[in-house]
């Protein structure tokens, strides 16, 4: 196992590698290429707390490394075809591709995409991963949260200028298939009929975005234990064994009407940079909590130093999967209803996270194009202690 991990490996960065020697070839063509690169690193103040973003030890590790390329290239007058590639420290460098779509620029502000496109939920969605394009060495993880972040499907883009504002408004419809990783258990999940909508309204240093999106979202839970003898899919089915078929149904997430909203503030006046964004998660029927998460930014630029503060929250609300088991009732395995009722519980509790977090940031611009980040989080975790998280990345676009 370990040498195919090694030879996929090489065989990622072998491609990225070749991307990249062909550039002067492909800009002289009918083909654009450009990249971006993050290297990173950071450490926690104690190993014993539960760590943050990634980070769980109190020595210095550089494991947050990304390498991107985005190839453009036209395929007529009016259709292009775009490319994103991306590999990941985390994953190996595994090369997976973000986009991959064709584009029909209808008119000069009107354009349609059609293939695997990023999904519009945030303000900085479209360059989430351009580290480069923002002030944070990545968005604050309370609102960036969502583990799948394309669609494979359509939207519609329109760009127009009404009266003294600047507008955008995007619309697309689409699905999405990956897998994740649920309570240390692999799980495939899938959206279907995933439509959404967002829209933009500026001038000269502001700009206001709103969002709505909406799904049938299917997450294979079953697999995921809660207790060393049982898992989610074994207690379902003893409930459904014991006449609660409708409690059954909502630990098991099969096509529940899923909810996403977003709201978000931008500001630069070359001087003074602030941004804002609040969103929330509706599950439906599903288990999983109801996340409530916002951010505000604030920041002063002098030449090319940028230093800034955010605070940041997650305040989940747990869903109530034992609604409709009477309560004291004597049953066959478990005992009695009480039994029943405070599993439920405790699983819908487990998926909410309640957290503050206080972060200091300094972004040095040491070059063209070239930026070298340092931040501190100081994390509230309020079921799961407290610590700060230090962090560093060079990060840069060519």
């Amino acid at each position: 196992m370990k040498k195919m991990n090694s030879i996929r490996k090489k065989h990622s960065l072998a491609l990225i590698i070749a991307l990249c020697m062909a550039a002067p070839l492909t800009q002289a063509g009918d083909l654009n290429l450009s990249g971006f690169l993050s290297v990173g690193g950071g450490m926690i103040d104690d190993e014993d707390s539960s760590g943050y973003g990634g980070y769980d030890e109190e020595d210095l590790t550089f494991d947050k490394n990304l390498l991107g390329l985005q190839v453009t290239g036209q395929v007529s007058e009016k259709i292009t075809a775009t490319a994103q590639l991306i590999a990941r420290s985390e994953t190996d460098y595994e090369v997976n591709a973000e986009w991959a779509y064709l584009t029909w620029q209808a008119s000069d502000s009107i354009k349609v995409r059609a293939g695997r496109l990023r999904t519009p939920f945030y303000m900085y969605s479209d360059f989430l991963d351009v580290g480069y394009a923002y002030s944070w060495i990545t968005p604050p993880r309370e609102v960036y949260y969502l583990p799948f972040n394309n669609v494979d499907g359509i939207d519609f883009y329109v760009t127009q200028t009404l009266g003294i504002f600047d507008t955008s408004f995007q619309a697309y419809f689409g699905s999405f298939d990956d897998e994740l990783t649920l309570g240390g258990a692999p799980s495939e999940a899938k959206t279907r009929n995933q439509m959404g909508v967002a829209g933009t309204l500026g001038k000269d240093w502001w700009t206001l975005r709103a969002a709505y999106h909406q799904a049938e979202l299917t997450v294979d839970v079953s697999g995921i234990p809660i207790s060393p003898t049982t898992t989610m899919g074994g207690f379902a089915t003893a409930l459904t064994a014991l006449g609660y078929p409708d409690n059954a149904a909502r630990l098991l997430v099969e096509e529940d009407d899923a909810v996403f909203t977003e709201f978000g503030l931008n500001i630069d006046t070359g001087r003074f940079v602030a941004a804002a964004e609040y969103v929330e998660f509706d599950p439906g029927d599903a288990v999983f909590s109801k996340n409530i998460r916002q951010y505000v930014m604030a920041g002063v630029r002098a030449g090319s130093w940028l230093v800034h503060v955010t605070g940041s929250q997650a305040k989940d609300e747990a869903t109530h999967p034992e609604a409709g088991i009477p309560a004291n009732q004597t049953i066959p395995v478990f005992g009695n209803t009480n039994v029943v009722i405070g599993t439920l519980q405790a699983i819908a509790q487990s998926q909410v996270t309640e957290r503050d977090v206080l972060s200091l940031g300094v972004r040095w611009d040491v070059a063209s194009s070239t930026a070298l980040k340092f931040q501190v989080d100081d994390v509230d975790n309020k079921t799961a202690g407290d610590q700060k998280v230090f962090s560093v990345a060079l990060q840069t676009v060519f």
